[in-house]
């Protein structure tokens, strides 16, 4: 019996802590929301400025400079295929030209 009502003690105690620590951190919630609401918001000072002029120019030279890099690859693209155009028309010419030479003896 006296082991029943040590138990019950402890248990009871334990609940009793447990209590009192979910009330403590219900208060806790409570003051801090009530210091939120109660707390007064202002705008920033200009010191917290982001320097967003120069990244965009940064930003736009970097696009420019891919551009040029796109218009310079497709030029590029351009000539190789105009030169074996080119190649192509100068084999049959000289096809010809050897054809006409076998011809003429």
């Amino acid at each position: 019996r006296v082991d029943q009502l040590k138990y019950d003690v402890q248990h009871l105690q334990t609940a009793l802590r447990n209590f009192q620590q979910r009330r403590y951190l219900r208060e806790q919630q409570e003051r801090q929301r009530e210091e939120l609401l109660a707390r007064t918001f202002t705008t920033n000072d200009s010191d917290t400025t982001i320097p967003i002029d120069e990244t965009l120019q940064f930003n736009e030279s970097l696009q420019s400079a891919h551009r040029g890099m796109d218009e310079l690859i497709g030029s590029g693209t351009s000539i190789l295929a105009g030169l074996r155009d080119q190649r192509v028309t100068l084999k049959g010419t000289h096809k010809k030209i050897l054809d006409v030479a076998n011809m003429l003896g």
